[in-house]
């Protein structure tokens, strides 16, 4: 390792990480639920002068040390694979790991669509960070993340050619492309008081049960790994990417701004989920496993982040200016809302005191291409005679399997924001028309095919379907 060295010492030297310099550092805490347990053997808490501290890359030059020394111990990884593909401490073998929970119909393995989704990707860059740490004998080099609400274009450090490591070929965007604002709207998440809404509901146990993906997955998630393209916008090739562990670092970054943002924003306090077992791998490539319990603090796994703060303007309430405007297209999918499938009564009576409350939008898909659908969605109505628009979002919709199938699930459901208005023209019993536009994507056509939806209701929660 005589090569890392000298990074090393420079990075060390640079950051002036002294036992009085690191604990000066802001500390990024968050609102810890009662369901909050003590750590295993396996995640032991660690003093506060060894926490790798995870940091905003663009905050950065791409000639910082810091950078260096993770750019060589990600080198170090990926020559391990270059030895033996199968070496389980290597770059190919972590990115098979996310394969096996995410690339599958066998829903035992599967982590996303419901309320597995966070933990588990916690615990997956837990991993790519140990092997890190150790590749290079620095137990505090840390993950970096992307706060793609502050630096909407993919940093500097991410381009050039194959001589950089986490340089990526298959992108389709360049460094020159920008992120659409509503790609990374986190209010509406932000404000989702239950875990369910913000993260996910149970996964299904049985053949056509609903699966219902949180709304910070369904949005900002999964419009960002499909806006970058190329292996980033398939589960089978993700973890390849290395501005992945960026991407999904600042997604873990907004878990813990979640739960900081109100005393409401609370935790599922179910014993399956609290006891469910997540499967990953250690900086040894030994596999472990952890209960949810035991990811719920990240300084219980030896990491915190500098900051939780986030651009205030992607925090909503949007601007109207900022909204984005309806232009119809051929490609547009316009169909009616179904007022008698609605729980049109409950919605109305719970804007009572609120200005806007989330949804379930609910559709069954009569056709829909085997791959990723990235639309606005709109409602439309007549009032005093004009025509209105109201955006509720925009929306990375994924050809979900069916359980341990093959076969599309029919339906589908997005969790939304809406607002009061909406809610007054639904109780109106108003002929609603909701659209979904698709997103032109960078070095990408709008798919010919129509997505096509029939039987759109709106519900307040499953349970109450």
């Amino acid at each position: 390792m005589k090569t890392n060295k000298s990074p090393r010492r420079d990075f060390l030297k640079t950051m002036g990480w002294s036992t009085i310099g690191l604990s000066t550092l802001p500390l990024a805490t968050s609102s810890i639920s009662s369901c909050q347990t003590k750590p295993t053997e396996k995640a032991q808490t660690k003093n506060s002068n060894s926490l790798a501290v995870r940091k905003n890359i663009a905050d950065f030059a791409p000639d910082d040390p810091e950078i260096k020394l993770f750019k060589d111990a990600l080198n170090i990884l990926k020559k391990r694979s270059e030895v033996s593909p199968l070496d389980p401490s290597g770059w190919q073998a972590h990115g098979m790991l996310h394969a096996t929970f995410c690339a599958t119909s066998i829903y035992a393995n599967q982590v996303h669509y419901n309320w597995y989704v966070w933990p588990w990707h916690r615990l997956y860059l837990w991993s790519m960070e140990q092997k890190l740490q150790k590749a290079v004998n620095e137990p505090t080099l840390a993950l970096h993340y992307w706060d793609w609400t502050k630096a909407p274009n993919i940093p500097d450090h991410y381009w050039g050619n194959e001589s950089n490591p986490l340089f990526n070929v298959t992108r389709m965007v360049g460094p020159e492309n920008e992120l659409p604002k509503d790609f990374i709207n986190v209010g509406a998440g932000f404000r989702a008081e239950h875990y369910k809404t913000f993260g996910g509901y149970p996964a299904i146990k049985k053949r056509g049960e609903a699966q219902l993906d949180g709304l910070a997955e369904q949005s900002f998630h999964n419009n960002i790994h499909n806006w970058i393209g190329g292996q980033m916008a398939t589960f089978t090739e993700s973890g390849f990417d290395p501005i992945f562990y960026a991407h999904h670092g600042n997604c873990d970054r907004i878990w813990d701004a979640w739960r900081a943002y109100s005393p409401k924003n609370t935790l599922p306090e179910d014993e399956e989920w609290l006891e469910k077992r997540l499967f990953a791998t250690d900086g040894n490539g030994t596999p472990v496993d952890f209960k949810i319990k035991d990811l719920l603090n990240t300084e219980d796994l030896g990491y915190r982040f500098n900051d939780l703060d986030l651009n205030p303007t992607y925090c909503n309430p949007y601007e109207e200016a900022d909204k984005p405007e309806r232009n119809a297209s051929a490609q547009d999918c316009v169909a009616p809302l179904n007022l008698e499938t609605s729980q049109t009564d409950a919605i109305y009576k719970e804007f009572i005191n609120k200005e806007r409350t989330h949804v379930i939008l609910h559709f069954e898909r009569a056709q829909l291409p085997y791959q990723p659908y990235c639309a606005r969605v709109f409602f439309e109505y007549d009032k005093e005679g004009e025509r209105q628009s109201k955006y509720t979002g925009t929306f990375t919709i994924l050809p979900i399997l069916d359980l341990d199938s093959v076969l599309l699930q029919n339906g589908v459901h997005l969790q939304i924001e809406i607002e009061k208005e909406i809610a007054e023209a639904i109780e109106q019993e108003k002929n609603i028309e909701v659209i979904f536009q698709p997103v032109p994507l960078p070095n990408r056509n709008i798919p010919d095919e129509i997505l096509k939806l029939e039987n759109i209701s709106l519900k307040l929660n499953y349970e109450d379907a």
